[in-house]
Parts: structure tokens; C-alpha cells; sequence
């Protein structure tokens, strides 16, 4: 049995997805499971337990380059590596034009998208044999794991095991390393970054509602950046907190895996680190605003979330139409500390069972 699976991007739903890849595994323990993507998830997949390969696409250099002869190089030879495997099966789980064109040009035997109610592009219909309806309120983890037992007319439940991203030697060492610096438990990741400014809390409720969970439960915070702004405040947040804390960049997604399944506990927004934490076993303590946990949060009772409420009294199924837009983001920027502290300690802290007399 060959498989192709098509989800190409972002860093997070291709996280999401992962349980698709774990299944199909689970069912086909033999099988040449293969992955298109885009280059900024390839190291996630490469070093996934259960792939066969991963197939990069770099389209975002490609449309900056269109025109270079590098380019259209660069892109007969993705067609040709895509091409030279005949699939059986086909998964397009991004439904669009971008994943329209593999999948389209893809050999395969059978290929199976979302109907007409849940591609995100119309064009996407063209190039699928079966299309299958899933009802949208689903949790998007389940929502792409019920296409594909759709198919098989699988209707057994399947949870997710969690998986441990492999780990270099010098990546050992570094994690080692880190979590000799945490002495005190429980250890408590915080990541506070969103690719977006309306998914993110400010960084005085974020150190307000932490100096809470530090004089309740005594915890470690390992603090996690991607980037220089953000390397800024978890820099500063560490301070606040010298003597049990540390502040982490430049992190590989197995170690960041790794450091989480060693942590009893992330502090999180809707973002990638969330739904990475979803791959393991550790819980999850999320705070959302433009985006409804139902949908976006990681499956089980371990992952607690809370929603701001929109104060221009907006409703949406999934996400805020003027998430990218909202002058003042203030469902979850205007969030008090004591608002998020209270739903911790009433919910998430319960079940952790951290009680503290």
C-alpha cells in the first residue's frame, strides 16, 4: 500500500494532522506513507516516527521568484519526485488551489478530499475522486481524522498515543541541561507567541496572571521564544522570576517536544506550541480569543481552555473574520489577570490536582 498525504502547511495544522499519520500507520504497519509540504514544517515530518518520506514544496520562494530559471528547475523537480511514486491512496487534507495542483498532478489511484463544504477553494473539487462531507463544528484533529476513516468506513474510536520526536545527542544533552535548571515542581512551560498580535495576551496580564500561578503553586517556568521581539519578553519575564525560571530560543520542534513531554504543564495562546503539545501526554492551559477552543484545541480532558469574550458581540463557528484586522484584538488583550488566574485555579489547576492549603 502506497499513501500520499497532502497538507502543506501552516507549522500548526500540519501538527494538527499528525494523528492522520499515526492511524494510517496503526492500519498499515507496512505501507509507503509520503508527505507533501511546505519547507517550514519539513523538519517536523522528517524526523516524525512512521513517515516514509517527506516531499517540500518552497513555494513561498518560488512566487518570490517566479520568473528565475532556478525556479522553474526547482519546481520540475518536486513534479518529477512527486510523479515517480504511483500512491493507491490519496489524502488532500488542505483543501485548496496550492494543494489542488499536487494533488492533481500526483498518480494515484484514488483521491480523496473534503466536499464542497469544507474546501477552502473551490477549484479544489476538480482533482479529488471522492469527496467526503464532514460536519464543521468537529474539532479540526478529528475533522481530518474523520475523512480518512470516512473512507474506510472505520466508525471505531481512535485516540492518539503521543509520539517522541527523535533527539540528536547534542540535543540530549541540551535538555538535560535545561531541566537540571528547573529545581522547583511543578514544571510549567510558558509559550506566549502567536504569529498573530489578536491571538496574543499583553505581556503585563501575561506577567500579572504568572506572579499568581508563582505565589499559588511554586512552580519552574521554562520560557520559550522564536524570535528576537519575543526573546525580548521572555527574557524579562525570567527575570521577574530568577531564581526558578529559564528562557529557551532556537529550539529544534523534537527538543521543543521533548522539553514539553518533561513539563507538567504548557501556559499557551492558540498557536503552533499548543497544538504541539497535543503530541504529548503533558496538559495544556490555553487562552483564546479570535479562535473557538471547540474547534482548535487539542483533544482530552488534560487540555483546558478559556475563551475572552468579544465585546463588539461578534459570533463566529471557528475564527473571527477581522482576527487579522481588529484594531484592538480586545477579547483576549483586554483579559485581567484575574480573570485567567480564577479559570486556572477553578479548572486547571483541579485537574492537575494541584491543591495547595
Amino acid at each position: 500500500m502506497n499513501i500520499l498525504i497532502v497538507k502543506t502547511s501552516a507549522m500548526g495544522d500540519v501538527i494538527q494532522t499528525l494523528s492522520i499519520l499515526e492511524y494510517l500507520r496503526k492500519k498499515f504497519p507496512d505501507a509507503r506513507i509520503d508527505w507533501v509540504v511546505e519547507s517550514q514544517s519539513l523538519s517536523l515530518l522528517q524526523s516524525y516516527p512512521g513517515l516514509t518520506h517527506a516531499l517540500e514544496m518552497r513555494t513561498k520562494k518560488w512566487k518570490k521568484h517566479l520568473f528565475s530559471l532556478s525556479t522553474y528547475k526547482e519546481i520540475g523537480l518536486f513534479i518529477k519526485q512527486l510523479r515517480s511514486c504511483r500512491y493507491d491512496l490519496l489524502f488532500d487534507l488542505q483543501g485548496n488551489t496550492k494543494s489542488a495542483f499536487v494533488t492533481g498532478l500526483a498518480r494515484a489511484k484514488v483521491k480523496v478530499g473534503f466536499d464542497s463544504s469544507e474546501v477552502r477553494e473551490k477549484g479544489n473539487l476538480l482533482v479529488t475522486d471522492k469527496k467526503i462531507a464532514i460536519p464543521s463544528s468537529l474539532n479540526v484533529c478529528l475533522k481530518y481524522l474523520a475523512l480518512v476513516q470516512s473512507y474506510f468506513k472505520d466508525t471505531s474510536p481512535f485516540v492518539s498515543q503521543g509520539v517522541h520526536l527523535p533527539l540528536s545527542l547534542e540535543e540530549a544533552e541540551r535538555l538535560q541541561r535545561a531541566l537540571g535548571s528547573l529545581s522547583r515542581s511543578p514544571k510549567i512551560m510558558v509559550c506566549f507567541g502567536s504569529k498573530w498580535k489578536n491571538k496574543q495576551l499583553t505581556p503585563s496580564t501575561l506577567l500579572a496572571f504568572l506572579e499568581k500561578v508563582s505565589s499559588r503553586y511554586t512552580p519552574s517556568f521554562l520560557f520559550i521564544f522564536g524570535n528576537r521581539v519575543e526573546q525580548r519578553e521572555a527574557e524579562t519575564l525570567a527575570g521577574h522570576f530568577s531564581s526558578h525560571s529559564l528562557s529557551l530560543g532556537a529550539l529544534s520542534l523534537p527538543l521543543w517536544q521533548a522539553l514539553m513531554w518533561e513539563c507538567d504543564a504548557v501556559i499557551t495562546v492558540d498557536s503552533a506550541a499548543l497544538h504541539l503539545a497535543g503530541t504529548t501526554t503533558t496538559s495544556s492551559f490555553s487562552v483564546f480569543g479570535p479562535t473557538v477552543p471547540a474547534i482548535y484545541k487539542p483533544l482530552g480532558a488534560q487540555h483546558i481552555a478559556y475563551q475572552g469574550p468579544c465585546p463588539y458581540g461578534r459570533h463566529f463557528e471557528a475564527r473571527c473574520p477581522v482576527l487579522r484586522t481588529c484594531p484592538t484584538g480586545a477579547c483576549i488583550r483586554a483579559l485581567s489577570a484575574d480573570e485567567l488566574f480564577n479559570r486556572f485555579e477553578r479548572d486547571f489547576a483541579v485537574v492537575q490536582k494541584w491543591y495547595k492549603t
